[in-house]
Parts: structure tokens; sequence; C-alpha cells
């Protein structure tokens, strides 16, 4: 029979196994707000063992033996042994955390086992108690005279046919202790009546030295039910045999497993779980798409008179086709945002904790869908304000007590499809910016020589300066303020934006506003010179005819314009990429106003060409990086227009302008 590589499996072990860890974070933090929902309990004994069984039948087995100690004190609770208590929560929410590490570290190709994860294994020994409770300490099972373990293993006929190995098994005995095999081939056929796939060999196994029953048990946990399997302790009176050490492969090493090997070496390789009824749809989508193929078909000899309107038909099926096939396949990379949401619970629990006050988590919107390249990068930020809104925009209890408010406070995260893009808020109910630290923190550095004559939006805006903070002292979580920009700039690179509102006593709200999608953008195409460019729509504000009685000349060659209540800079698209030829009188042209990084200016351009769909071409994979553009994309007439980045020009601009 050929042997099955297991390494094929890996990432879908990976996979399932940390969605297992989410869900039993998730029990976990439901029976901590004291839930006393049975199945709760379950859930969590469900993920632990799947992960427990997984590892072992990977080879994982320090992860297998770390999830068969905490079944064991999952067991416990369920069966109605153990009450659950904050203590057990507290303990099995850590584990959670360490199981997540080991696996990332086995992914690795690394030893999954450490320092923190034994000593958290001995934690949850010593709170099972008995034969588990022993591997806390090597004095307790010597005093007990456990010297091994006697193992009687009887495969059934199909085991081998389940994937598998006896010997897999073998070597992770001989990896713990001394080790002894005698194999019974009482029920050895004759060659000719021998089944390659079947399994007719039965062992008697023992295991010497002071091993912990819950490392042989994870041995063979992945088959059982598949064998007939005794294991009885071995006493004597004399001290138990030190346990041998096992061995940790080196990544990379012949002994590492394949699979792991390629992920060390290739950490981005990713892969996304697709429901089925979005391949079904995209398989019916083809079939649409080959049927109108075989109908114009039939033209490809020429169209006459009475063949016009069908070939019409023809095409238009072919646009309605195209454009289906685009949505379903763009479909299959959307994944909801909940798969963010879901660490928020934890960290607020964690950090409210901490900080000792009381704060409700309000999630909404968690199936609104959003690109998985997106949602990977939007994390980072989310995380960052919710830890400035728990640390520095929610007051203490006693605080809140003294305002008149609700001792709890809360903390609002939602998401939702607004036009063509996802909002994301994420809104507290705090005490609100303050504005005279703001401005105070901002003469300080010379941000501003008073706060006079300005908004609060100009005031909350401050915030967002690189390295700004009003925190009295550091700690170690981020003071709001700190980071900021940073926040505001990865917002930026996903091609979105950040929006800030705050009033005083009631609160802090942060608007994100992203792309639903980085691979295709709806934008503006404007010609400059005979070239197209394309303007991202999300970053548009208005378009405006200018007349040049509204224009003024600074020093230094540059010119703003009177929009609404302010002045604006406008940037000459032909200017910043050299583009001859061009209109350069201001009322010839159309000025575009755009926002970018909480600035806003004017793109003067030749004329408007209208508004349409683009899928972004990597510049810089396929030319080199240009500043100010963001990406290409190419024209139905095969032509090439560059996109503009907002951001990039702004950021120019404010370097021309503290020059």
């Amino acid at each position: 029979m050929a042997k099955v590589d297991l390494a094929q499996f890996h990432r879908a072990f990976f996979d399932e196994s940390n969605e297992g860890l989410a869900a039993m974070e998730a029990a976990l933090l439901a029976l901590d707000a004291g839930s006393d929902d049975g199945e709760l309990i379950h859930t969590i004994f469900r993920a632990a063992h799947s992960i427990k069984g997984g590892a072992a039948t990977f080879g994982f087995a320090d992860v297998a033996a770390f999830t068969h100690v905490a079944e064991s004190l999952l067991e416990e609770v369920r069966s109605g042994r153990r009450a659950i208590d904050a203590a057990t929560v507290e303990l099995l929410l850590r584990s959670v955390d360490v199981v997540r590490v080991m696996l990332e570290r086995s992914a690795a190709g690394v030893p999954a086992a450490d320092a923190e994860s034994e000593a958290l294994r001995s934690a949850l020994a010593a709170m099972v108690g008995g034969a588990v409770a022993a591997t806390a300490g090597p004095a307790k099972a010597a005093a007990a005279g456990v010297a091994g373990w006697d193992i009687a293993f009887r495969p059934f006929d199909y085991l081998l046919k389940t994937g598998n190995e006896p010997l897999r098994m073998f070597r992770e005995l001989a990896a713990l202790g001394s080790f002894e095999s005698v194999a019974g081939l009482d029920a050895l056929p004759t060659l000719a009546a021998m089944d390659a796939e079947s399994a007719y060999v039965s062992w008697q196994l023992t295991l010497h030295g002071d091993i912990p029953r819950t490392k042989v048990d994870a041995v063979f946990d992945w088959v059982d039910g598949d064998c007939e399997l005794t294991v009885t302790e071995r006493k004597n009176e004399l001290p138990a045999a030190p346990p041998v050490a096992q061995p940790a492969p080196a990544a990379g090493t012949p002994d590492t497993p394949r699979a792991v090997r390629e992920v060390a070496s290739n950490p981005d390789a990713q892969s996304i779980r697709v429901g089925t009824e979005k391949i079904d749809l995209l398989i019916n989508m083809v079939g649409e798409l080959v049927i109108t193929q075989s109908m114009l078909s039939q033209f490809a000899d020429g169209v006459d008179a009475s063949g016009l309107e069908q070939f019409r038909a023809g095409l238009a099926m072919l646009a309605r086709n195209t454009r289906e096939l685009q949505e379903s396949v763009m479909g299959i990379r959307m994944l909801p945002i909940s798969h963010v949401f879901n660490r928020f619970p934890r960290l607020v629990r964690d950090l409210s904790q901490k900080l000792d006050k009381k704060v409700s988590l309000d999630l909404r919107g968690e199936t609104t869908e959003l690109d998985k390249s997106v949602l990977e990068k939007i994390g980072d930020p989310l995380v960052h304000l919710v830890r400035n809104a728990i640390d520095h925009g929610l007051e203490s209890t006693t605080r809140r007590r003294e305002a008149g408010k609700n001792e709890t406070g809360t903390l609002r995260l939602e998401a939702f499809h607004r036009g063509g893009s996802i909002v994301v808020e994420v809104a507290d109910d705090g005490a609100g910016l303050n504005r005279a630290a703001i401005v105070g923190k901002a003469i300080e550095r010379g941000l501003l020589t008073s706060g006079e004559g300005l908004s609060d939006d100009d005031v909350s805006e401050l915030i967002f300066a690189p390295g700004f903070s009003t925190a009295a002292a550091t700690t170690d979580l981020s003071g709001r303020g700190v980071g900021m920009d940073v926040v505001r700039r990865n917002v930026n690179d996903l091609g979105g934006s950040v929006a800030i509102r705050s009033v005083a006593g009631k609160g802090t709200t942060f608007t994100i506003t992203l792309p639903l999608t980085l691979a295709i953008i709806d934008g503006l195409t404007a010609s400059v010179a005979g070239e197209t460019y394309i303007v991202p729509l999300v970053s548009i504000v208005e378009s405006v005819q200018v007349q040049a009685e509204s224009v003024k000349s600074v020093a230094g060659g540059g010119e703003l314009f009177r929009f609404r209540d302010a002045w604006l800079p406008i940037v000459r698209i032909s200017d910043a990429f050299g583009c001859a030829g061009a209109r350069r009188g201001i009322g010839e042209g159309i000025v575009i106003v755009v926002e970018g990084e909480g600035a806003r200016l004017g793109l003067f351009v030749d004329e408007l060409i209208g508004q349409q769909q683009a899928v972004v071409k990597s510049l810089e994979a396929n030319y080199r990086r240009v500043s100010g553009i963001s990406g290409a994309t190419i024209l139905a007439d095969g032509s090439v227009a560059l996109i503009v980045d907002i951001a990039g020009l702004v950021r120019q601009q404010s370097r021309r302008k503290a020059a």
C-alpha cells in the first residue's frame, strides 16, 4: 500500500485548530460573563478534543500532550465533578493563548513546547489532580512507584486504511522513554491470502520510566475506536527511572515534516475556506459563459443584416455574464468582518480587568463582508483604537459615577456598507477628547502658536500628528494619540480614510472608510495632456469649475483656491507627473477636490471623462515605484491609465509646505 503523506493535510489542521481555539475562547468568555449554558462546556471540550486528536495524528506530540491535560480538566467540568469558576476560566483562557503559540511554532517547524507551556501544563495537571497531577513533579511520581506502562495494542484490520501507521506511534513512544515491543503474529495469514491494506499484527509494548499517562494516551488518541488498547501501570518499590527528553528536531532537517518546512520557508502561504454555495454560483456562471461563447461562435465568419440583432443580444449577454462572473470571483475573496471582531471580546475583558474598569462591548454588523487582503490589514489599526478607547477614552468607575453615567462604559464596534465602501466605527461613551490638553501639547511641540479660532474638528486632527500624545505617563498601553499617525497611514495604504468625531463628556467615534476590495476600485477618469488618470472615488469630495479670480498665488509658486470656507492648495497633475501640453488657464480645466490623511487639496485636470471600475495592476511589479501613483489599469482601448495616490500627493504637498 502506498504510504499516505500526512503533510499535505497540515495546513487544514492548523486552520481548523485555530478556528477551534476561537470557538473555545468565545465560549469561555461567555462562561466568564455568567452564562450557565451547558452547551458551552461541550463546545470547549469538543474543540480541545479535536485539536488533541489532530496533533497526535500529525506528530505534534507537544501540542497533543498539552491539550490532553486541558481536556482532562474539561472532562471533570463536563461530568459535574468540578464547578466552573473564575480561576478555571482564567487558566483555560491562558491555555488557549499557549496552544495558539504552540501551533504557530509547529507550523514554523520549531519545537512547540517551551518553559511557559510546560509551566501552564503543570498548573493544569495540578488542578486536575489524580494521575494527571503526577506531571506536576517527579517526587510525587517516584513515591507512587510508577516504573512505566504495559500496553497491549491490537489494531482492527481496517486501521491502515484510515491513514494511521503503528510505527509512527511507536516512534513517539520511544521518544518518551526506554521502549520495548513484541509483535504478535498469531493472526497473520498465508502470503496468498494476505491483503496489503489490512492490519494483522498485534503488539505487546513496554514503556519504562516516569512517563505521565497523559503522554501515553496522546500517542493513541487518534486510533480510539479503531483498535483494542489496554494500558496498565507498572509499579515497584524502586525509584522511577528519569524520563527521556524528547529530541527537538531543528527546522528544515530531514526529520521535519515536509509541509512544516514549506510553511517555515514560505510564511505567506495562505488559503481561503470557501462555502460550497459560492463555488456552485461560480460554476453556474462559467456554464452561462460557455453558452454565450457558443452563441457568438456562429458569427466567426461575419455578420449579415439578418443576424445583427442576434449578435447584439449575444454581446449584451456576454457583458452580463462577464460582470456576474467578476462578482462571483470577487465574492470568493470576501470574508465576514467577524474574523477580526472575534478577537476583541478577549482583548476588552483582559484590558478592563487590568485597568479595573467595567466595559460592555457592543459588536454590530459582524456579517459585513470585505476582501481578505483588506481584512488582514485592518486588524492592527482596530486593536490600537480599541486599546486607546478603554485606556483613555472610558473613565474609571468612580469618575463615571460622579458624572452621572452608568458605571459600565460602552465600547461599540460596528461595520456596515455605505455606497461602494465599508465603514467601520469604533465608538465609546467616555469623556471625549480633552481640547485644552491637546491644544496645550500642540503649542508645547510647536505645532501651534495658539488655539484661538480652531474648530473642534481642527483640534481633533492634531492627534494624528506623528508621535502626538497627551498622556502624562508612559504605560504599556497605547495612550490616545500615541501611534494615531500610524493608524491613519495604515488605513490610507488600504485606500481608505479615518475621521474622528468627539463630544466632551459624551464620547469619541472613529470612523474608518475602506474599499470593498483592493483588486478593483471605482474611479473618476480624467484627461491631462492626452493622458488618462484615474482618481479613486472614495477620496473625492467634489469636482468644481474654478474661476481665475478665486485663485491666489503664494510664495514658492504655489496656488490656493477658495473652497467654501477654506483655502485649499492646487496640485496640477501636469506638473506632478511631467505632462507637456496640458491646459494652463485655471478656468480651462476642472479642479477635483480630494481628501487624504486628514487634508484636502484640489487636483487640476484638463477635463473629466467619466466614472468606471478599474482593475488595479501593480506598477512597481511591472515597471518601478512612482511617487504619487498607486498603480495602473488597462482601459477598454488597450491603453494604460495611471491611478493617482491621493495620500502620496498630500504627503508631497505637506513636505513642500514644510520646506
